[in-house]
């Protein structure tokens, strides 16, 4: 949040927006459930997550930690200055065999090889 010299008690939404030129986004923007989900995640859980450098990849990783529902998710091959975050309901990651029952490709751990895994080549 971008700090002013305004007093928090003089701060309203409408003035803010007439400054800024801006538009509000509209509750019907907002999906989140009103429950929030459970995290039954575990550190060295295996999972496929989307490559945060590359949305079109599809990686192999590993939750090295959780927050709440937030995890901290590790592409394999990679460092820890490389760990992400991504909710436990996100679109990013999936579940193990789902790029295999899919058909997509599944991009090999850094360090294994430079081809995507297609689930036509052998193990």
């Amino acid at each position: 949040c971008v700090r002013s010299c305004v007093a928090p008690e003089s701060f309203t939404w409408e003035e803010y927006l007439k400054e800024t030129s801006s538009t509000p986004a509209p509750p019907s923007c907002f999906r989140q459930s009103r429950i929030p989900p459970s995290n039954d995640f575990k550190a060295g859980m295996k999972l496929e997550a989307r490559d945060p450098r590359n949305s079109t990849s599809v990686c192999i990783a590993t939750v090295m930690g959780m927050t709440g529902i937030r995890l901290r998710l590790r592409l394999d091959g990679s460092d820890n200055t490389n760990d992400f975050w991504r909710l436990v309901d996100s679109s990013d990651i999936q579940p193990i065999g789902t790029c295999e029952k899919n058909g997509d490709m599944l991009q090999p751990p850094l360090g294994r090889g430079e081809r995507p895994l297609t689930f036509m080549d052998p193990v």
